[in-house]
């Protein structure tokens, strides 16, 4: 669904492409909980790269910094997916740290150094409708972490949060690039009208 929806952002892709070697591709993954989707982010920027530039010969390195406020789940984050390795499949390096810390003020977040900015920052699962206030500080925290050609990428649960969600981010600067219903969403049998990245959007900062 990522790739797809990433699919004609060239200014993305060529990010995805011109990454690797001793530029690696950053991610900032807010509210990441366990993270389950860590290795799955990995594969599809280098399925990416290896559709774009398939003679590039560098395999595409994947720098992941997780935050949640949830000390549990970052244990099991860093147990898991925490630290250095090599991608079996392209050689690539994967280096993954998780911090527990409150994403609404990422700004005061020491480990995460003033002014540092990354390539992508990735929200699954905002939870605008249960905190609309503290929420819009999460996603100015998140588009401030933007690298100026950075992207922001959300994912819903239903409908109506989704289109808050949009309009809260635009109203705070971000720009709307894409939307999308991702039709092989998983449905929540406990949860009518709710499903799993029902929705993906993706934006980028309003130029100045």
């Amino acid at each position: 669904m990522l790739r797809r929806v990433l699919g004609n952002d060239e200014a993305a892709i060529k990010r995805v492409w011109e990454a690797g070697g001793a530029d690696a591709l950053r991610i900032l993954d807010i509210a990441c909980g366990d993270c389950r989707e860590a290795d799955a982010l990995g594969d599809a920027f280098n399925e990416m790269k290896a559709e774009r530039a398939p003679d590039d010969g560098k395999p595409l390195d994947i720098q992941l910094t997780g935050i949640d406020v949830r000390a549990r789940e970052i244990a099991d984050a860093n147990r898991r997916f925490g630290g250095k390795r090599e991608d079996a499949k392209t050689g690539g390096k994967r280096e993954a740290e998780f911090l527990t810390g409150d994403a609404s003020k990422l700004d005061q977040h020491k480990q995460l150094g003033d002014g540092e900015a990354f390539d992508m920052v990735f929200l699954r699962h905002q939870n605008y409708w249960n905190g609309d206030r503290t929420w819009e500080e999460i996603f100015d925290q998140a588009l401030n972490k933007l690298d100026p050609d950075g992207r922001l990428v959300i994912t819903s649960y239903f409908d109506e949060e989704h289109r808050l969600a949009l309009d809260a981010i635009e109203n705070l600067g971000g720009e709307l690039i894409v939307t999308e219903r991702n039709k092989e969403s998983r449905a929540l049998k406990d949860a009518p009208g709710k499903s799993v990245d029902r929705h993906v959007a993706v934006f980028r900062k309003k130029e100045a």
